[in-house]
């Protein structure tokens, strides 16, 4: 079927490289996945979650929004972040885990937030949707998503177009391109590394602001409007018989 595929639709380039490279493919297309419109109005309020007061989470705070998974590596993200904020010039930092998982491995993960003792600093919220996951994702300060492997990284996106920087893991394949926009952090998935991203991007606010401004441009990328189009255009491609690498 792949050999025979008029097109092979690919979200990333580096999804395209990766599978090209190791398969011997060729006719790859990149199309990314798209965000809604709505979360690139970074100042729209949700009345209903302000006079519910939904939220009960304390800014400045980290977000991790995905599944609870083993391949995320919030095993060393946690112990990552529970040695930074034992120092008092973090103290005051939150990390929000906003998902749900395997039962056994998140009461794995709360353990290892107990033993750190970091009962006080971070926050399992369960998996949040609607307005409420918006608003929990506006308010951020920065998105974690320090996965072995995200083909894509959905999460990330969302966050940039609220004008979130991220923090992701080389493996997440938007990596490169939110590096070389400026939006957010690269680090390897091991504990030092990622004590020392972390103490760089959450003790300069300054910078926390300009690479989520940077987020919010490259984000416009993604827009569902700007994907139909290149959707649109890689299917007219294919019914001209104009096959080979888009």
């Amino acid at each position: 079927m792949l050999n025979g595929a008029a097109a092979i639709h690919y979200t990333t380039q580096a999804e395209k490289e990766l599978a090209e490279e190791s398969l011997g493919l060729t006719r790859g297309a990149v199309v990314p996945l798209g965000i809604e419109t709505e979360l690139l109005n970074g100042n729209e309020v949700h009345k209903e979650v302000e006079a519910k007061a939904l939220s009960s989470v304390k800014a400045p705070y980290v977000l991790v929004m995905s599944r609870l998974h083993q391949k995320k590596g919030l095993e060393v993200l946690l112990p990552a972040f529970l040695s930074l904020v034992k120092k008092p010039e973090f103290a005051k930092w939150h990390l929000v885990l906003a998902g749900e998982g395997e039962p056994s491995y998140v009461a794995l993960l709360k353990h290892l937030v107990k033993s750190g003792g970091g009962n006080g600093n971070v926050v399992f919220t369960g998996w949040l949707d609607g307005a409420r996951r918006k608003d929990t994702l506006r308010d951020a300060s920065l998105l974690a998503l320090t996965s072995y492997q995200e083909n894509f990284g959905l999460c990330a996106v969302e966050a940039l177009a609220c004008g979130v920087p991220v923090l992701l893991s080389p493996h997440v394949n938007l990596a490169q391109e939110i590096e070389t926009a400026g939006a957010g952090w690269i680090s390897a998935v091991d504990d030092k590394a990622l004590r020392e991203t972390l103490t760089l991007a959450l003790h300069d606010h300054n910078e926390l602001i300009r690479r989520g401004a940077a987020g919010r441009v490259l984000a416009l990328r993604f827009d569902w409007h700007n994907v139909a189009g290149m959707l649109a255009q890689l299917y007219e491609t294919l019914q001209r018989g104009e096959t080979g690498n888009a």
